[in-house]
C-alpha cells in the first residue's frame, strides 16, 4: 500500500460517514482523485506514513471507519484520539453481543431510576428527547447498540424527521451509516432484544 492508496480510502470513508448519497458498499470505495493531485497536498506524507504504519489495507479502512463513526472527522491530523477511537472500536467488535448488553442495561436502569415509562425510550414525548437519544449524545451507549437496535425497530429514520433532526443530523447520519460494519451473531442479538422488550414492559 503507498500513500495515493490510503489517500483514497480515506476519502471514500470520509465521503460515505459526512454525505447522504455516497455508500462506500455500493461504491466500493470507488472515488475522484488522481495521482498528479495527491502528489501536490502539502499532507501527502501524512498519508504515506499511514500506509506504512498497517499492515493491512483492512486495518487502516478499519482505523478510518472508526474515528469517522466515533466523530473524529479530523482523523488523519489527530493521531492519539484516532488511535484511541481504533482501539476502542476494535474491542468493541471482539465483544459487541456484550457491549450492547450493557448499552440496554444502561437504559432501563436509567428509565427506571427516573421513573419514565417505556414508550419515552426511543419516541419524542411531550417535548421530550428519547432516552435512548438523550443517552447516546451523553456518551451513556454506543454507537454499535443504536445502530444495531436501528437494524431490528428502525428509529433513526423518524428521528430524522423530528425537532432534533437537524441539530443532530451528523450524529444520526452516522448511525445509519455505520451498520453496515458492524458484524454481530444476530441469533444472539435476537435473543437478548426479546428479553429486553420484556422487561421493557414492566417499566
Amino acid at each position: 500500500m503507498d500513500g495515493f492508496r490510503a489517500y483514497k480510502y480515506y476519502l471514500a470513508v470520509k465521503l460515505h460517514f459526512t454525505t447522504d448519497k455516497y455508500d462506500v458498499f455500493e461504491t466500493r470505495g470507488n472515488v475522484k482523485g488522481s495521482r498528479e493531485a495527491f502528489g501536490a497536498r502539502n499532507d501527502r506524507f501524512i498519508f504515506e506514513k499511514l500506509a506504512r504504519k498497517f499492515e493491512t489495507d483492512q486495518q487502516l479502512i478499519q482505523y478510518y471507519v472508526a474515528n469517522f463513526a466515533y466523530g473524529n472527522d479530523q482523523v488523519v491530523y489527530y493521531n492519539d484520539d484516532a488511535s484511541t477511537n481504533f482501539d476502542l472500536w476494535r474491542n468493541r467488535k471482539q465483544s459487541i453481543t456484550q457491549v450492547f448488553v450493557n448499552d440496554l442495561a444502561t437504559m432501563l436502569t436509567n428509565m427506571e431510576n427516573n421513573a419514565i415509562i417505556g414508550n419515552r425510550l426511543f419516541n419524542f414525548v411531550d417535548g421530550h428527547y428519547p432516552v435512548a437519544l438523550n443517552l447516546y449524545v451523553g456518551g451513556k451507549i454506543s454507537i454499535e447498540t443504536l445502530s444495531i437496535i436501528d437494524d431490528i425497530h428502525p428509529i433513526i429514520s423518524s428521528w430524522k424527521k423530528s425537532p432534533a433532526g437537524m441539530i443532530w443530523e451528523n450524529e444520526l447520519r452516522r448511525i445509519a451509516k455505520v451498520k453496515r460494519f458492524i458484524k454481530c451473531n444476530k441469533s444472539k442479538i435476537a435473543e437478548v432484544w426479546a428479553h429486553f422488550q420484556e422487561e421493557l414492559i414492566e417499566l
